[in-house]
């Protein structure tokens, strides 16, 4: 073979040696073996389907974090809920003992909490309202900040004024009517219309599997929406709020009234206990089905990095090697030049 041949085989191994090199040097820098499938071969479809099962148990994982955090701030709303509950409707039945001084202390007690529950129904975590259903961009109680002299704190003050020895349960019954009816409701619209029956919040956190994460304000974990724990908080609350020392002190009805009022502060202190049980429970399983989808993460990211990525320690010294074949190869390139061009001065 002539010296020039020579030199074009070296020229066409030294390409070949520069897209190997070239390929290398991507590879050390990167940590991929190829920048697209089809270079993957025969792995390629192997890669595919390893990163669309990431990709799925990454959005499973993603959701269930999300719910378990709005979960989390939930509980925590009515953990302090319950504790109002328990604590006021106790005041209540203090009151029923204490006449006067009682009547007075209740009605300050009982107006501070029934502004703090309708605050606590307005909670929002992640931009959304916890407690109005799917329609989360709307506070579930429209005027909180004026609770305490809305219609239906208004209504149930005037009905609480007229109690006497013999009207204890009509005044009780015109209390209900101020918290349900459409015109003095404390809930927003939507939670008196569709929110009565549409399906509860759930989150998607596998195939085919859903967890209920919702809570209403105006509908208990059973379902009920006129008697509801935030139903009957917000009424019972607005009930003591307008109780006054002459009531107490006039006797008669008194006592029903106060054991009536303590009674469903009672009940809805013992909804809202089972509403965080249940709560808990959705909670424990999203837990559990996350830690699975973690797990699985993890032996599907190692299947996929035994496919997509190299061995940087074997990639670096690949490189360097190649390096040096084609430095020799230039060395050899550069001598055949030489004694082609001594040839032709002979």
């Amino acid at each position: 073979m002539s010296i020039i041949g020579s030199i074009g085989n070296l020229a066409v191994d030294q390409a070949a040696l520069r897209l190997r090199l070239d390929t290398a040097s991507r590879q050390v820098s990167t940590g991929q073996k190829a920048q697209v499938y089809g270079d993957l071969r025969p792995e390629a479809r192997r890669a595919i389907d390893l990163r669309g099962e990431v990709a799925r148990r990454e959005a499973y994982a993603n959701a269930a974090d999300r719910a378990l955090a709005r979960a989390d701030a939930t509980q925590t709303v009515l953990g302090r809920l319950q504790e109002i509950a328990a604590t006021v409707g106790a005041e209540a039945l203090r009151a029923k003992t204490m006449a006067t001084t009682g009547a007075e202390a209740l009605a300050r007690t009982a107006a501070a909490a029934l502004a703090e529950v309708a605050a606590l129904l307005n909670t929002r975590h992640g931009g959304e309202y916890l407690f109005g259903g799917s329609d989360v961009t709307a506070p579930p109680v429209p005027d909180a900040e004026n609770v305490t002299t809305g219609p239906m704190a208004t209504a149930i003050t005037a009905s609480v004024a007229t109690l006497d020895a013999t009207n204890a349960a009509t005044v009780l019954a015109d209390t209900v009517t101020a918290a349900t009816d459409a015109a003095t409701s404390p809930f927003s619209a939507f939670l008196e219309g569709a929110g009565t029956t549409e399906a509860t919040r759930a989150v998607q956190v596998a195939d085919g599997e859903r967890v209920q994460i919702g809570v209403f304000a105006n509908r208990g974990q059973d379902g009920e929406v006129v008697a509801s724990w935030g139903r009957e908080l917000l009424r019972n609350l607005a009930v003591m709020a307008a109780v006054t020392p002459a009531l107490a002190a006039e006797g008669g009805g008194w006592s029903g009234l106060m054991d009536s009022v303590a009674s469903a502060m009672g009940v809805a202190a013992t909804s809202l206990a089972n509403e965080q049980a249940m709560l808990g429970a959705a909670q424990q399983r999203i837990g559990a089905v996350s830690d699975r989808h973690q797990d699985t993460l993890v032996a599907l990211r190692t299947q996929l990095g035994s496919v997509e990525e190299v061995d940087l320690a074997q990639a670096a010294a690949e490189m360097s090697l190649l390096k040096l074949r084609l430095e020799a190869s230039y060395e050899a390139t550069g001598m055949l030049s030489r004694l082609s061009l001594a040839a032709l001065l002979r």
